[in-house]
């Protein structure tokens, strides 16, 4: 009797190892499939270049624009998960010199966007190698057919390259002594300063005529960001790395305004970090 409760008692217990094992294998082909349904449900396979002008506008795609076939046939198929942005945004800059990809948007299940805007010579400066035209993201490009943009040079103590690279963001070495430059981070804080103009209604290609051609941007000892306009007066913006394009436009309608004209009795403007703005009294 003993043997019989035994025997039932072995064969029971292999009976729940086999529901177990084919629970586990049942779970586990579910797992597989989801998996396979999922990769090839979240697969990229639309590509849609949304062209923009400089008001930021949504434009028709340009003629020396990428177009859609030519995207897909590099990026679809490709798992939209695991799809980088930003790789895929230097990619894209690498391979055309004229629209710059500055964002890229995924619309699951299996459509990105890439955003473009036409390239914009916004600045220049001196390097050892010679002049180094950016635009207003910091990368390197072509020397405009219309030579008319600010000389930034004056915001920079070291100019040694260490990339310069049509299609690729400007790069700085270290200074000669071997300290880490501040190059780059000022090169930065000196784009927002434009763009913080273009946002006040002034265009890239009058930025000359608004702010100067040349030694218009400068930083003194604290690492503020010093700007001296042609018409006299300055702005001084301190920690720059701070929300500067706001501040700006703030300290911008201090200085250009009609009735203060504080730029006419070569006034300073200063602008803290928290966004308070003093002016000399007179």
């Amino acid at each position: 009797m003993s043997f019989c409760r035994r025997q039932f008692s072995v064969k029971g217990e292999q009976s729940l190892k086999s529901k177990k094992l084919l629970i586990s294998l049942t779970v586990v082909a579910l797992v597989v499939v989801v998996i396979v349904v999922l990769a090839a449900v979240l697969t990229v396979q639309n590509i849609e270049p949304v062209y923009h002008g400089i008001d930021g506008n949504p434009i028709r795609i340009p003629s020396d624009g990428w177009a859609r076939d030519e995207l897909e046939a590099s990026y679809k198929g490709k798992s939209i998960v695991f799809l980088s942005k930003s790789n895929l945004m230097s990619e894209v800059n690498l391979k055309n010199h004229v629209w710059h990809a500055f964002a890229v948007v995924k619309h699951f299940p299996n459509v990105v966007e890439i955003h473009f805007v036409r390239r914009t010579a916004v600045a220049k400066f001196m390097s050892t190698s010679g002049y180094v035209y950016v635009d207003c993201f910091g990368y390197a490009m072509d020397k405009p057919e219309q030579d008319n943009v600010m000389d930034i040079t004056s915001a920079f103590e070291y100019t040694d390259l260490l990339q310069n690279e049509v299609g690729k963001p400007v790069l700085f070495q270290s200074s000669d002594n071997g300290e880490r430059s501040d190059s780059n981070a000022r090169l930065g804080y000196v784009l927002g300063a434009i763009e913080a103009t273009w946002q006040c209604m002034v265009e890239f290609s009058d930025m000359t005529q608004v702010l100067g051609e040349s030694s218009v941007f400068g930083f003194n000892e604290d690492g503020d960001l010093v700007i001296t306009p042609y018409m006299k007066g300055k702005i001084v913006v301190q920690s720059p790395e701070v929300d500067l394009g706001a501040r700006l436009i703030k300290a911008y309608s201090v200085y250009y305004n009609d009735q203060i004209k504080l730029h006419d009795d070569n006034y300073t403007i200063t602008v803290y970090k928290n966004g308070r703005i003093t002016t000399p009294s007179k």
